[in-house]
């Protein structure tokens, strides 16, 4: 787990099943951060993937952080 996050942190954009994972929450809170627009997020292609860019992902989480 710690090396996926680590592989994860190294790329533009990560997928909301891995932002939960580099996070620690479950993806039904990322989802609703999304719907809530409080994280941008990207649709490439016509499916349903979006990708989160990590720096957004990185400081919309430490603004959660202060929070709790």
């Amino acid at each position: 787990m710690v090396q996926e996050a680590a592989r994860l942190l190294d790329r533009i954009a990560v997928t909301i099943p891995e932002a939960a994972i580099l996070t620690g929450m479950p993806e039904k809170r990322i989802r609703q951060a999304i719907y809530a627009r409080e994280l941008a997020v990207v649709q490439f292609t016509a499916g349903k993937e979006y990708y989160i860019s990590v720096d957004d992902l990185r400081s919309w989480f430490s603004g959660k952080k202060r929070i709790l």
